[in-house]
């Protein structure tokens, strides 16, 4: 668990979700930055999230964001990438 803010990239040619924790930035391993869309309601909070490093094809590590707890505490699991 730790405490992030959510950065979400779009332009006409990709989108790229992040987490940011103090000076670290990590890009969170996806086909899209779609597929964590789920994480934009949580767009400029700062709030706490289960993750995991994927080093897919031995091309650096990106994160997994398997669940978020927004400021209610409330859990929201990311049910597109794992279930």
């Amino acid at each position: 668990m730790v405490d992030v803010q959510i950065e979400y990239v779009e332009s006409a040619y990709y989108t790229n979700m992040y987490i940011k924790s103090g000076d670290t930035k990590l890009l969170l391993y996806s086909s899209s930055g779609k597929q964590y869309s789920w994480l934009r309601q949580f767009e400029g909070q700062t709030i706490k999230v289960e993750l995991l490093l994927c080093d897919w094809n031995a091309k650096g590590y990106k994160g997994a964001v398997i669940a978020a707890y927004g400021s209610d505490g409330v859990k929201v699991f990311n049910n597109v990438n794992f279930q």
